[in-house]
């Protein structure tokens, strides 16, 4: 069971990561934002993308934990 928490919470973490990364990415090239772009980047980046991220990774490590164990 301890097992199955910790690749649930590093799925998680990774997740996470990816999402930053691509909410940089696309506010960087689509945001129409000027004035301040940093902040938007910032605060989309962790606020929104990174939790979205988080939560794929979530759910798709907790799948494939279900599936492994029980196939």
């Amino acid at each position: 069971m301890l097992k199955f928490i910790g690749i649930i919470l590093i799925a998680a973490l990774v997740g996470y990561a990816f999402g930053v990364m691509a909410g940089i990415f696309i506010v960087n090239n689509f945001s129409t934002n000027v004035q301040d772009k940093p902040l938007e980047l910032a605060m989309t980046s962790i606020f929104f993308f990174g939790p979205v991220g988080a939560l794929i990774g979530l759910t798709i490590a907790v799948v494939y934990q279900l599936l492994y164990r029980y196939l």
